[in-house]
């Protein structure tokens, strides 16, 4: 994967967190991961078609999920990994997609992005897409309540 497609997903997700939690979130190193993939505690997944295909991979702990969708939901108290909870982190995971296919097609790759799906790590089957010999570049983001949203590239 390019350079630069890889760079379309880090701003996409800096200034979807910037605009919509009020922090934009700091980079770490990107590492590779190999299967079998394994997922945190919250994951949620979307797809990539057209010039680039496969899929993007949003994974963090509970706590981390919870301090998410209460700042996706202006500060509202969020206690419990429901599915208001995980509603509001599928569509913070679909707004950062949306904001890198836009880049991704500002720099003339023509992509589009399928529904988030929440999975939760008691169904690691379904990262069955991933196959031996893939990789999944990984972009650490620290939030600044020191948490780590994960954002998992599977895409050719």
């Amino acid at each position: 994967m390019k350079v630069e497609n890889v760079n379309s997903f880090v701003q996409g997700a800096q200034s979807t967190l910037s605009a919509i939690c009020g922090e934009g979130g700091k980079l770490g190193k990107l590492f590779v991961k190999n299967p079998p993939y394994s997922p945190q505690d919250v994951s949620i997944v979307i797809g990539i078609v057209g010039e680039l295909k496969g899929e993007v991979i949003f994974a963090m702990d509970t706590n981390c999920g919870l301090y998410l969708a209460s700042r996706v939901m202006m500060g509202m108290n969020v206690p419990e990994m429901n599915d208001i909870a995980k509603s509001a982190i599928s569509e913070l995971a679909n707004m950062i997609s949306g904001n890198a296919a836009a880049s991704l097609f500002s720099a003339g790759v023509t992509v589009d992005i399928t529904p988030p799906v929440f999975i939760p790590s008691s169904e690691t089957d379904k990262f069955n897409f991933v196959k031996p010999g893939d990789k999944v570049i990984c972009l650490p983001l620290t939030l600044p309540s020191n948490q780590i949203l994960e954002i998992g590239l599977h895409i050719s």
